[in-house]
């Protein structure tokens, strides 16, 4: 993808940063709510944030126990790893993720088993 040559202004070096950062959750999101059906996908995010706020005196929240396998991870770690090498600033893992699902969203959508009408 083309750099865009506009630099938007910030008013703390803190907040460019978390802007950056959340790219590819901004984007998955969107992609969710186009491609999802919007009322089961607003009612499972408010059911996650419900679960997360009646969870603060304990360790985990509802959304950080999900359970995935080693050649996952490593696929993730390996994206990170080219991530940095091609543009030289760090990714998180729930960043990657993120990527790899709005990339993805479509296709699993094609498939008979995970059609969704809308």
């Amino acid at each position: 993808m083309k750099p865009s040559p506009y630099i938007r202004p910030v008013k703390t070096a803190a907040a460019s940063i978390g802007e950056r950062r959340m790219h590819w959750t901004r984007f998955l999101r969107k992609e969710a709510l186009y491609r999802l059906p919007s009322a089961e996908f607003l009612a499972a995010e408010e059911g996650l944030a419900s679960a997360t706020r009646s969870r603060r005196g304990q360790n985990k929240a509802a959304w950080i126990n999900t359970s995935l396998r080693i050649d996952q991870i490593a696929v993730v770690e390996v994206l990170q790893k080219l991530h940095l090498q091609n543009t030289g600033k760090e990714i998180s893992r729930a960043e990657v993720l993120a990527a790899l699902m709005a990339a993805g969203l479509g296709a699993v959508l094609a498939r008979d088993e995970f059609s969704a009408s809308r």
